[in-house]
């Protein structure tokens, strides 16, 4: 008898057991399904701005196909040396343009190449609200492309662009705070940033936030490139 009812205890564990399995798995497709839907929403939607050639300050916004940032001058109307100081790249000879991006933290840190991405890494930056850094390199002038959008700006439209890139660093007396030697290669930096980074605020709403501060027509919300700029 009592073993009758511990085969009948062990069966109603294991059906309870798959019935809620089944239905996180459901509820899983469920929500990328819902994800995936306002992605497609948001980045149909276009939010108007202005195109001109006719600006004076010559951006670009820039992807590798899954990030985004930007690349803007060092000294035209502000002088980005007086707030990323270029003693912080010894070994750069070029300081003509620097380019700027946001993203999760432990990502940018954790993952110089594709290729040594942790699965615990992505999860942690999709799902958890997590600590970001801006990812910081001086060069010579870009040059366009498919990959390498040029965008004219006004003086007013750019003053907008970087005061809200600078609001976007942590700042200790007003200087962007280092985090030293986790570069790349001896010609990028991280710093510390403001925000957090989830699967609904990506490196590329950041920069969709940043063109839409400055007047550049994008989408109304950015999760991927292609909400940045269609032609990505």
């Amino acid at each position: 008898m009592n073993t009758y009812f511990l085969i009948i205890i062990i069966k109603a564990f294991f059906k309870a057991f798959f019935k809620a399995f089944f239905l996180l798995i459901e509820c899983f497709f469920a929500f990328f399904m819902f994800y995936f839907i306002i992605v497609f929403l948001l980045h149909a939607i276009p939010v108007a701005g202005n195109q001109s050639k006719a600006g004076e300050v010559l951006v670009f916004v820039r992807t590798n196909g899954v990030h985004t940032e930007l690349s803007i001058p060092t000294k035209k109307i502000v002088n980005w040396s007086d707030f990323i100081p270029e003693s912080d790249y010894p070994n750069q000879k070029e300081f003509e343009y620097i380019n700027i991006g946001w993203g999760d933290k432990g990502f940018f840190l954790d993952t110089p190449q594709w290729a040594k991405l942790k699965v615990s890494t992505a999860i942690n930056a999709a799902f958890l609200p997590s600590a970001t850094a801006m990812h910081v390199t001086y060069s010579s002038k870009p040059i366009a492309s498919r990959t390498c959008l040029a965008v004219y700006l006004s003086k007013k439209e750019y003053s907008k662009l970087t005061h809200f890139i600078q609001t976007t660093f942590q700042l200790i007396d007003n200087c962007p705070i280092l985090i030293k030697g986790k570069g790349y290669s001896p010609a990028d930096n991280f710093y510390e940033a403001n925000g957090s980074y989830h699967m609904f605020k990506t490196c590329n709403s950041w920069t969709n936030s940043a063109l839409k501060k400055a007047n550049i027509p994008t989408s109304i919300y950015a999760f991927f490139p292609n909400g940045v700029r269609e032609e990505f």
